[in-house]
């Protein structure tokens, strides 16, 4: 079961804040989504609508062509999945998974046979009889995710899914969340402020901020060439530096730039990684190093170059020997992997 959202001209407000701001946002059926944000951007407040356990006071929400603006939660072709997994302790795992069916009325055999296919699905169909509390964290949430799925929503949202974990089993889990979710083909929504999360699990990533979208598109789009100054900053490490529009572009310190902006004053940003050793044609120059630390497939160093003594650039270097602080290296980059933004923006 799949189905598009089409979210139109929506707006919330919690007394006299403004939650959600003009939020316009199409998503393809089979589509896996990220809502990306700060804590406190309105990521959960948009995945709360999407659910109907909120009401925005603006705008409309329509689910496979059809208006769920004000449909109750339990009558939508949707289901949520928590952080907290929310099993049922005293439950196996066949009845956790098998208990939506149930409540819908579904005959024993049926939802029986459903949740074998579910927990099978994410491999656990060994442990049917086990109950929540013999489980790792990994496969409590793989529970959770076989009982949001046997309902066999049009929608799945997934509400911070995999926040408790740790780094080596999120990311195990962000592997399994993508390819389940290829094989069923269901459109997911799935909250995270985690930017590698994002890129590694989602067709599109869209970036909020203070109740807007900031910036949306397909991962290596949204990283490589973010829409606005907040949406480089959130995806990734960016350095800052300042310039000044001309004629033909920016000035920065290292050189004149083709890139326009409107008003005078600009910021041009480059990632640490589009930094390179030696010649280039950008010439960044000489630079000395301030600190750098070993993070395995790369040195992170702190650099001041000559030209512009008062600027400190962050580079991921290759890896090999650490450099001492003092050390000097010439540093080029290439004028595309710039990306310029009025001053302000």
């Amino acid at each position: 079961m799949t189905a598009p959202v089409s979210i139109r001209s929506l707006n919330h407000w919690f007394g006299g804040f403004h939650a959600l701001k003009n939020i316009e946002l199409d998503i393809r059926s089979g589509e896996y989504i990220t809502l990306l944000g700060p804590s406190g951007c309105g990521k959960t407040t948009l995945l709360s609508v999407l659910g109907g356990f909120i009401t925005p006071t603006q705008g409309t929400v329509s689910i496979g062509g059809r208006d769920m603006t004000r449909v109750a939660p339990a009558k939508r072709p949707t289901t949520t999945m928590f952080q907290d997994y929310a099993l049922f302790p005293h439950m196996n795992l066949r009845d956790n998974v098998s208990f939506g069916l149930r409540m819908a009325g579904v005959d024993t055999r049926t939802r029986h046979a459903r949740a074998g296919a579910m927990l099978e699905l994410v491999g656990l169909a060994d442990a049917a009889l086990k109950r929540p509390h013999e489980l790792s964290g990994g496969q409590r949430q793989r529970v959770a995710l076989a009982r949001a799925l046997a309902v066999e929503p049009d929608v799945l949202l997934l509400d911070e899914p995999l926040g408790a974990l740790d780094l080596k089993l999120r990311r195990a889990m962000q592997d399994e969340l993508k390819s389940i979710q290829r094989q069923l083909g269901t459109t997911f929504v799935h909250v995270t402020h985690d930017q590698e999360e994002a890129m590694a699990i989602a067709d599109q990533i869209v970036v909020m901020n203070a109740g807007s979208i900031e910036d949306q598109g397909p991962p290596a789009r949204v990283y490589r060439d973010p829409a606005t100054l907040f949406s480089a900053d959130f995806m990734g490490e960016m350095n800052h530096i300042p310039a000044a529009a001309s004629p033909d572009g920016v000035v920065t310190p290292f050189g004149a730039l083709p890139q326009r902006v409107d008003g005078p004053k600009a910021v041009a940003c480059i990632r640490p990684d589009a930094i390179k050793l030696g010649d280039g044609p950008v010439q960044i120059g000489g630079a000395k190093i301030k600190e750098a630390a070993f993070f395995g497939t790369y040195i992170r160093a702190h650099l001041v170059p000559d030209v512009a003594p008062d600027l400190i650039l962050v580079a991921h270097l290759p890896p090999g020997d650490l450099p001492e602080p003092g050390a000097r290296m010439t540093l080029s980059a290439e004028p595309q992997a710039f990306h310029v933004y009025a001053a302000g923006d």
